[in-house]
């Protein structure tokens, strides 16, 4: 069964633990004059991950049961009938496409409530949760917009001896060197942020190098703040 919520929880599974710099992400939600939202999010998976993840000596090294470990190989598919759109959400739908030697799956959210979907989101399960960073996102009413908020907390790490643990850091930096999570959110007006605006201040963009998401610290906190204003 095809799962919109499995295919973005895959992708952030694999960044973490398989060839991560194989990886792009990038989000953009796009708020309306009615307080909705279309929300976008695309995966960009280099084709020798994708080739890896659907090898069947590593399906059943992971223990896949025979299925592919690609999350995005059942990108373009309808939602499943009987399975609940999460709240907040009125249809969602995906489009598998190419860029380069990248395959990408974008995730396309009709949202009419914000509030109730970031809620909901929030309550979803992810597996092995510890293994990835957590985001925490809080959205709330202001006068004729959103206040949006989130903070990453750092992944659970493994206690290595102090040479592993700096070898680890290099390798992870080495592994995810140019790769990037982009945050779009575009409405009628954006204040109070700490993003990058646009000239008409209408759009704010966040880019986070995935290095920095993997291990943020208290002196390179990843965080997002803006009031979205849509009438």
């Amino acid at each position: 069964m095809f799962n919109l919520r499995t295919v973005a929880t895959g992708a952030v599974l694999a960044t973490s633990s398989l060839l991560a710099g194989c990886i792009d992400l990038t989000k953009q939600a796009t708020f309306r004059e009615d307080g909705g939202a279309r929300v976008e999010l695309e995966i960009g998976l280099s084709a020798e991950l994708a080739a890896m993840l659907s090898n069947p000596e590593l399906i059943k090294q992971m223990g896949g049961g025979g299925k592919t470990l690609n999350p995005i190989a059942d990108c373009g598919k309808p939602w499943p009938a009987d399975e609940p759109l999460p709240d907040g959400v009125r249809s969602a739908e995906t489009r598998k496409g190419k860029r380069g030697d990248t395959e990408t799956c974008t995730l396309i959210f009709d949202v009419p409530d914000p509030i109730a979907a970031v809620e909901s989101a929030n309550k979803a399960e992810i597996p092995n949760a510890d293994a990835v960073p957590k985001q925490d996102v809080s959205l709330t009413r202001i006068p004729s917009g959103y206040r949006l908020r989130m903070g990453m907390t750092p992944a659970k790490q493994p206690e290595l001896p102090p040479e592993a643990a700096k070898m680890a850091a290099a390798m992870m930096a080495a592994m995810f060197a140019n790769r990037y999570l982009t945050l779009t959110v575009s409405a009628k007006r954006i204040e109070n942020t700490n993003g990058e605006l646009s000239a008409g201040n209408s759009k704010v963009t966040w880019r986070f190098p995935l290095a920095s998401l993997a291990n943020p610290t208290p002196d390179k906190p990843a965080k997002i703040e803006a009031d979205v204003i849509y009438r």
